[in-house]
């Protein structure tokens, strides 16, 4: 087997976008917008962004 030496970044992409998604539907649901695409879009847009980010410092510490 093949050892994933990116194993949190592979992992923080996709719970990035799963969790921004809700995070956008519940903000769309506060606030009551009638762009819903649009919350559902930012929302996983920026989840995945926090992933990512998350993922290679993660991955950047096991390195050491």
């Amino acid at each position: 087997m093949k050892k994933d030496t990116n194993k949190y970044l592979t992992m923080g992409i996709p719970l990035g976008l799963c969790f921004g998604v809700c995070i956008g539907i519940i903000i769309n649901i506060i606030m009551n917008w009638d762009n819903f695409i649009f919350c559902i879009a930012l929302g996983a847009g920026l989840g995945m962004l926090i992933g990512i980010i998350a993922g290679s410092i993660l991955d950047s510490n096991n390195k050491k």
